[in-house]
């Protein structure tokens, strides 16, 4: 238990001062807006693609290229310009899977953190958040360093050999080691086993393996160690707010996650981490974000606290306890409409920026346009701007959703945001000019921003607020999952048609059925004995 919680139940408790839940408040802000910025990880793939993979020249340039850096693997060559852009294609696909990868770390730790949450309180989950994500962040912007790749590589030795240790307990556990010797020593021969080939396997393929070692790098830490920092840190600053303010939930929690929506700001201007990676490069960015993550969440998270009589450990029969929540239906529909609004706003979120410059240039090209190397640069970047718009959109519908669903009720509000958002998507791969994609983006971020004031009080209402952590968090799986398949949906229509068309257009017909399954859940809601309606 907590420091501030233990003081709380040390007597009766006493009202808190006026000013404690704007501290609260202004708390969760500070931790939600660092913890967004990996909204702007679409930034990233064209800096990392010269970091992490060699340089690509056709056969025709192939000429000026002294022969040592093509037998050191520094330049590949292929054929032409059309093999050149199939192989920058399918490694910007690779890159991205980082950005998969963080979003289903993201989404399975909420569920061990919302727990803790409801046990510990808010403060200790948001320092773990901070140390995950700040170290993530630092390790990768060392990728360079040889020795970085053998210390994550005994660590993931280290992990797994925990992982078979603690299955070979689980299957035989229950023999007596005095009367098995097999029981007795099968643990130690596992240790000594995984110890030797972890050292082999080292010795043999670690830091020898180019392009791939920086990869898994980057998987592993802008991919799964950044991910389980938000997902450690997300939930608190949400349950702690939704307690303090019972009458205003979709607001405050509206307020509180639109800092993760403007996170990304900070990524797609010049005067923010795009003008710091122009200048000083992404390894040396990946390191100063660190160092920002761990300090400035762990300051927001020491502003966070329960309300009195909020503690872990009072006792509330008015709450769902996270097995008979996963028991109601009412719960795997809210799932379904999760899951449909973050394959919408993923499956945009993760390519924006490469999918608005590439929507430009074939605008220009088609209107006849001679399409030079700087005029292609400077249309791309013109795509960064489309993720800049979605961030500022992302987190003004954040507010506003939730306020309107706190005066018009969350049935109402669901049907009419799955509907702006099918609409959305559906014309989206027609946009070809500036304006155009600015606002398809802006609609997108608004629309996809609303889930994340939404659900959260939606879950409060229907199951409490007391286990709202473990609650939402296994709610939340329906994110991660959705970031896999948003991801891949786009890859895989982007290979198999030259656009990303057929991936928002299946994006938009999930929107529309969850705008049905509004209606359901409010029908299965307002059932004798079930859960509170989701509009309360």
């Amino acid at each position: 238990m907590t420091t501030e919680n233990s003081a709380q139940q040390a007597g009766s408790p006493t009202a808190p001062p006026a000013h404690a839940k704007y501290l609260v408040l202004a708390g969760a802000v500070i931790v939600q807006l660092l913890l967004g910025t990996i909204y702007g990880y679409s930034i990233f793939w064209e800096p990392l693609s010269s970091e992490v993979f060699p340089e690509i020249v056709t056969e025709a340039q192939v000429a000026g290229v002294e022969a040592s850096r093509i037998e050191s693997g520094a330049v590949r060559v292929v054929a032409d310009d059309a093999a050149a852009a199939v192989e920058r294609s399918a490694r910007e696909g690779y890159l991205k899977y980082a950005f998969s990868i963080c979003v289903l770390s993201f989404a399975v730790v909420m569920v061990f953190a919302g727990r803790i949450q409801d046990l510990k309180g808010p403060r200790f989950p948001t320092f773990i958040g901070a140390a995950l994500m700040g170290g993530g962040f630092i390790v990768a912007g060392l990728l360079n360093s040889p020795i970085v790749f053998f210390i994550a590589h005994a660590l993931f030795a280290g992990m797994l050999t925990l992982v078979v240790l603690m299955g070979y307990h689980a299957l035989f556990g229950h023999l007596d080691p005095e009367k098995r010797v097999m029981a007795r020593y099968a643990p130690q021969a596992i240790l000594v086993t995984m110890i030797v080939g972890a050292v082999v396997l080292g010795n043999q393929y670690v830091g020898q393996m180019g392009e791939f070692d920086r990869l898994f790098l980057l998987w592993g830490t802008v991919g799964f160690l950044a991910g389980a920092g938000v997902g450690f840190a997300y939930v608190s600053p949400i349950a702690a707010l939704v307690k303090w303010f019972p009458n205003h939930k979709g607001l405050v929690s509206g307020v509180a996650v639109a800092g993760f929506g403007l996170g990304a700001l900070l990524f797609s201007q010049r005067w923010g981490a795009l003008g710091f990676i122009s200048e000083f490069g992404i390894a040396s960015f990946f390191v100063v974000h660190g160092l920002v993550c761990l300090v400035g969440i762990s300051i927001g998270g020491l502003l966070l606290r329960n309300p009195p009589g909020h503690e872990p450990g009072c006792v509330a029969t008015d709450n769902s306890a996270w097995k008979s929540t996963l028991r109601q239906p009412a719960f795997w529909v809210l799932w379904a409409m999760y899951f449909s609004a973050s394959v919408a706003g993923l499956g945009v979120i993760g390519i924006v920026k490469v999918f608005a410059g590439e929507q430009l240039v074939g605008a220009a090209t088609a209107a006849g346009e001679v399409m030079t190397e700087e005029a292609v640069r400077a249309l791309m970047l013109d795509g960064a701007k489309a993720v800049g718009v979605l961030a500022l959109f992302n987190a003004l519908g954040r507010v506003v959703w939730g306020f309107v669903s706190d005066r018009i009720g969350r049935t109402p509000t669901f049907i009419v945001m799955f509907l702006l958002q099918a609409v959305t998507m559906f014309s989206l791969g027609a946009m070809q000019t500036e304006l155009g994609l600015v606002v398809a983006a802006s609609l997108v971020g608004f629309n996809y921003g609303g889930a994340f004031s939404l659900f959260p009080t939606a879950t409060a209402d229907m199951f409490g607020a007391r286990n709202l952590g473990a609650n939402y968090g296994w709610l939340f799986t329906s994110y991660g999952i959705a970031g896999v398949v948003g991801i891949a949906a786009g890859n895989a229509a982007r290979s198999m048609t030259g656009s990303y068309a057929a991936a928002f257009a299946m994006a938009g017909c999930l929107c529309l059925v969850s705008a049905a399954l509004a209606i359901v859940l409010k029908r299965l809601s307002d059932k004798p004995g079930a859960a509170a309606p989701p509009d309360a």
